[in-house]
């Protein structure tokens, strides 16, 4: 990685800037890597505007579609790096959501020099995040965990395309992005920036073309997935992170090989099913015969066709129409008055029949 050198003691000036001055600091995570074009745009851009400390927190590899996973069952490695003109810097081998949290966190886990940074910005990813995709999104969980903790936060994305855009695009949506930070920085020592939400920021195709910058509302826009059964003697390994949504499936093939595991441990049914996000990353049983049981694997297939809404109020139809997008996102859901309404009503309606149904007390 450009940038990077060993794990070598800080120096006393790495030191002095880690620890000084009244200057806001800014954590940078993603969901792509510490490695990722993104993030070190992103890092270098803030580095030269030279209105912040910068430090980061990321994983040591991609963690992308991982939604707001942390690590419980087991421990996580954490390494400094160096990066040039960053404060502090640290890889993580858990999740975006391990990074910001173990960031946050005080006591003996401390590693940054801080109570709380004054903001946390995630990205710049590899792929929008518009729609529903930001449920599976850890460039989003990156922002909302720093949210959950009272920190406040925003998740930059890139409509990064294969075929269309290149790397060098990252320098220019970071350029794009700045402002939108500085202005957060500003706001926030001012103390009138958006206590009750975090953000969520789209930069459209081709950066330095876009028309300008738009507050949207979340959208249903998402990526159709299709899953393919895979011939046994043809393990086709997981597609590489090229992908606009990255194939983002190692963890979710982990996930599902862990729990099919605990079925057949636990449960001991003769017919089990487990299906896996890549060819190779585990098996599938189905099985009623234990002695002989039948292997299938199953890989997930994306396109980039998106479907969904695209109004031109909603983050992908703005986004797709040219313009930076700007969603305020929460942790709670609000639900419009109809559909809260017809909820309240089928709610009552079956706790009566429940009632109804259960046996008198004695």
């Amino acid at each position: 990685m450009e940038g990077r050198m060993d794990t070598s003691a800080e120096t006393p000036q790495q030191q002095e800037a880690a620890a000084g001055g009244g200057s806001p600091a800014v954590l940078v995570t993603n969901d792509d890597g510490i490695e990722a074009p993104g993030l070190q745009a992103l890092v270098q851009a803030l580095v030269q505007g030279g209105r912040c400390r910068v430090f980061v927190c990321a994983p040591d590899s991609e963690k992308s579609a991982v939604a707001h996973g942390v690590t419980t069952r087991s421990t996580i490695e954490v390494e400094a790096v160096s990066i040039a003109g960053v404060s502090k810097a640290f890889q993580v081998s858990g999740t975006p959501a391990d990074c910001v949290s173990l960031s946050l966190s005080s006591g003996s886990a401390n590693l940054f020099p801080w109570e709380k940074p004054t903001l946390v910005v995630s990205g710049i990813n590899k792929g929008s995040n518009c729609g529903y995709h930001i449920i599976y999104s850890g460039t989003v969980a990156g922002a909302r965990e720093a949210f959950m903790s009272g920190v406040p936060a925003m998740a930059v994305s890139l409509d990064w395309r294969r075929g269309e855009s290149k790397d060098e695009e990252f320098k220019a949506a970071a350029h794009v992005s700045l402002p939108l930070i500085h202005a957060a920085l500003r706001d926030i020592e001012k103390g009138v920036f958006p206590r009750h939400c975090f953000f969520n920021v789209d930069v459209p195709l081709n950066p330095s073309q876009h028309k300008g910058y738009k507050a949207t509302k979340q959208g249903s826009s998402r990526l159709p997935l299709h899953w393919k059964l895979v011939p046994s003697h043809r393990r086709t390994p997981l597609v590489g992170r090229d992908t606009a949504m990255g194939m983002q499936m190692a963890q979710l093939g982990l996930a599902a090989s862990a729990a099919g595991a605990a079925r057949r441990a636990n449960l001991r049914k003769n017919t089990e099913i487990e299906s896996v996000g890549a060819g190779g990353g585990g098996t599938t049983t189905t099985s009623g015969n234990s002695d002989n049981p039948q292997k299938l694997l199953f890989r997930m297939e994306t396109t980039e066709q998106e479907i969904g809404e695209r109004f031109a109020d909603l983050d992908f139809g703005a986004l797709e129409d040219g313009y930076v997008t700007i969603t305020a996102l929460g942790l709670t859901t609000h639900l419009e008055m109809q559909t809260r309404t017809q909820a309240e009503e089928w709610v009552g309606a079956v706790a009566e029949l429940a009632a109804a149904a259960a046996p008198s007390a004695l």
